[in-house]
């Protein structure tokens, strides 16, 4: 139309030298991006050809990107993790007897955050379009360290009291020397991943949280009486 052409003669102007690309995700039309044209690169330049400057770059992760693999990244750090707590069974521990131990605060299942980013309409008389991403987390690793030099790798938040928790250790020596106890900690590897407008898995990194408590593990001592 007589309005398009006006358009695209004033958008040529504005880029000399460069020529338009469609942007397009899923099928969908999401912008115009002009790149130099080959063949007005000066061959002269040091170090060969140079690569064009990226278009409408933001900061990976800060919310404001039409990348949707920024936008991942920034839901990703941004994601509400549970707030996790640390228990044990018997609340005093004692040497040479088996401690219970479990995460409160967390059932284990999936946590998911999405967000959806409308772009600006790609050309006069052409609707906006938008896309969303949504972000999925799930539990992959528990690290359990014990603060008294062993750790164990499990894939269970164990169990809590009255049940027998299959996470448990066995304390050799009393946590005296520790002012505020064995330092136990628990740290939850989250596997993750994004998908764009609900189609395929794309990988994320993975992320890791540490939460801990305090445990005081005393030693009998037998008294001999007449």
């Amino acid at each position: 139309t007589p309005s398009n052409a006006d358009y695209w003669n004033a958008q040529s102007a504005n880029h000399f030298g460069e020529q338009p690309f469609l942007v397009s995700i899923d099928g969908q039309l999401q912008g115009v991006r002009w790149m130099p044209d080959q063949a007005n690169i000066n061959p002269n330049l040091a170090g060969g050809l140079e690569p064009p400057p990226p278009a409408d770059t933001q900061p990976a992760g800060d919310g404001g990107s039409h990348d949707p693999h920024e936008v991942a990244i920034y839901l990703l750090t941004h994601m509400p993790l549970p707030d996790i707590k640390v228990q044990m069974n018997p609340n005093l521990g004692l040497v040479a007897m088996p401690g219970w131990f479990w995460v409160a605060g967390y059932n284990g299942d999936p946590i998911q955050a999405s967000r959806t980013v409308t772009l600006p309409p790609p050309a006069p008389g052409l609707p906006p379009t938008s896309f969303t991403v949504t972000v999925r987390i799930w539990p992959s690793s528990y690290h359990w360290s014990f603060g008294d030099g062993t750790s164990i790798d499990t894939h269970s938040l164990g169990k809590p009291y009255p049940a027998q928790s299959d996470i448990k250790h066995i304390y050799e020596f009393s946590s005296l020397s520790f002012p505020n106890g064995f330092a136990v900690r628990c740290t939850v590897g989250w596997s993750a991943e994004y998908r764009v407008n609900g189609g395929g898995p794309q990988g994320l990194p993975a992320i890791h949280r540490t939460y801990e408590s305090d445990y005081r593990v005393q030693e009998l001592q037998p008294v001999l009486t007449h």
